[in-house]
């Protein structure tokens, strides 16, 4: 059997290289992305179940690729779980609101990323 695929997008080393060993842990196959222009191509293409998103890019605008993907009818079942350093409550509204479906921090994704990823892929 083939293992589930979560898509990564991140530019940061940690967490980003500890979530990929966490999720191989997990029994995913991961396919990093470093540029959020590349995230809806590479989700279109690879058809991950999962996608996890670094909120703070350099590179480009990570709200906006999430909105693209969910703009997609081929994309925009794929839930996308994502973090950042810190709470902030305007980045959750625009998070929530391009379509992420849970917002986690830094400090919290890797403890937590198994009932994070239990959650995203629960139906609502």
């Amino acid at each position: 059997m083939t293992k589930p695929l979560a898509v990564l997008l991140h530019e940061k080393m940690v967490p980003g290289s500890k979530l990929v060993s966490k999720f191989e842990e997990l029994d995913y196959r991961v396919v990093t992305v470093m540029d959020p222009a590349d995230l809806p191509v590479v989700a279109k293409k690879e058809r991950p179940m999962l996608v996890v998103a670094d909120l703070t890019s350099r590179r480009g605008d990570v709200l906006a690729a999430i909105g693209a993907l969910q703009a997609d009818e081929t994309t925009s079942h794929i839930p996308v779980l994502a973090y950042a350093p810190r709470e902030d409550e305007k980045q959750r509204e625009a998070a929530l609101k391009v379509g992420v479906k849970i917002l986690a921090t830094d400090a919290t994704i890797l403890p937590h990323l198994p009932q994070f990823v239990e959650h995203a892929l629960s139906l609502d």
